[in-house]
């Protein structure tokens, strides 16, 4: 848990933004904190011990110097960092709120201050920010289980292995060493409780509209020098969209009264706790409108007219479900399964699922103008 009221009191004493810390020992011991190796390092001959980093350390360090020392933008990133690798999501929405309380209500004297009313220096650093977001968004597991605990940037490099395969079947064995297969992040998912993507949606919506603020935040106080934060909303979207598909596949329907999670499923920032995940119920059918009828089928006894986009993905699962029961041969199964799958992805991510040719693949994102994740 975090504490944003302790960490934005005042520094005691006359300046109540404290002293520039930036040579100071404790910030070599954070960067220290925050240093780790890579995990598929190449050592070669000579074997050593990998540096992982501490990320518990680099939250006392930064928390104590909040508080205590120096209100800084520099150390309110590397302790966003520190609680995104800690709480996910939901850390990463906290860190936002700290960044943006931080500008808000320390502008003039926060660290690094502006040079003869140059802020380069505090831009810069609010620019890594939003640049390492991307990664971090990446990253952050959208799985919980023994299988793996696996991110947008292992999905992506999954779906891409999958078309290559697709292409030379018959290099299928070198091309997945040490690689996560879709099989393999699709266990994990499916071994995932409901539970953690209940709490995954509200955090990945508190997230976008903390994003949100911070940005219009700095375009008050920066206008057009401040950092763009388009390639981090797009990433952080996409990570949005997997997670709503997963979350469906794992049982989840999010209420009539709310829109799928990163389109206002969540109406307000003030809204955004733990408490909403009870609006995500494990269910795979919808609410029933009316009891049944004699004589007729109990499906169409239930339903008018479909009203909304989640109770056609909702009825096409059924749909698959009917048929994988009765007629197991048939194909109407697999391919109802995969429209409503399909349904929950931006094109972006279609595109890259049913294209097998990279180039092709290219051509076609750039003669439609789709965004790309990875630049």
């Amino acid at each position: 848990m975090t504490d944003l009221d302790t960490l934005l009191q005042p520094i005691p004493g006359a300046d109540p933004c404290g002293e520039d810390m930036v040579f100071s020992a404790e910030f070599d011991q954070i960067r220290e904190a925050r240093r780790f190796d890579e995990p598929g390092l190449e050592q070669g001959d000579w074997v050593i011990d990998l540096k992982e980093a501490d990320w518990p350390q680099v939250t006392r360090l930064c928390s104590v110097i909040l508080q205590e020392r120096s209100k800084d933008i520099r150390v309110a990133a590397w302790l966003t960092e520190a609680w995104a690798r800690r709480d996910g999501f939901g850390g990463l929405r906290d860190g936002y709120r700290l960044v943006e309380a931080l500008c808000r209500d320390y502008w003039e004297g926060l660290h690094p201050r502006a040079d003869d009313g140059d802020a380069a220096q505090r831009v810069g650093n609010l620019g890594w920010l939003i640049s390492q977001s991307r990664q971090w968004v990446a990253e952050l597991p959208l799985t919980r289980s023994e299988g793996g605990r696996y991110g947008l940037a292992v999905w992506d490099s999954a779906v891409q292995l999958t078309n290559a395969i697709k292409r030379a079947p018959q290099d299928a064995s070198e091309l997945t060493r040490g690689k996560v297969t879709q099989e393999q992040f699709d266990a994990a998912r499916r071994d995932t409780p409901p539970a953690f993507y209940s709490e995954l949606l509200v955090d990945l919506e508190g997230c976008t509209q903390s994003l949100d603020s911070l940005d219009r935040l700095l375009q008050e106080r920066l206008g057009d020098e401040g950092p763009s934060f388009s390639a981090l909303r797009e990433t952080l979207r996409n990570a949005t969209e997997l997670a709503t598909r997963f979350a469906r596949e794992a049982g989840l329907l999010v209420r009539n009264d709310s829109a799928p999670a990163g389109a206002g499923a969540l109406s307000s920032a003030d809204a955004v706790s733990r408490d909403q995940a009870e609006r995500l119920e494990p269910t795979m059918t919808l609410p029933q409108s009316s009891a049944p009828v004699a004589g007729q089928p109990a499906a169409a006894a239930v339903r008018g007219p479909i009203q909304t986009r989640d109770q056609a993905l909702a009825q096409l699962r059924e749909v698959a479900d009917f048929f994988r029961r009765t007629e197991p041969h048939s194909p109407v199964a697999y391919l109802a399964d995969k429209a409503a799958s399909w349904g929950e992805m931006s094109l972006h991510l279609w595109l890259r699922t049913v294209l097998k040719n990279d180039q092709g693949l290219a051509d076609l994102e750039e003669l439609l103008g789709v965004p790309k994740t990875n630049e």
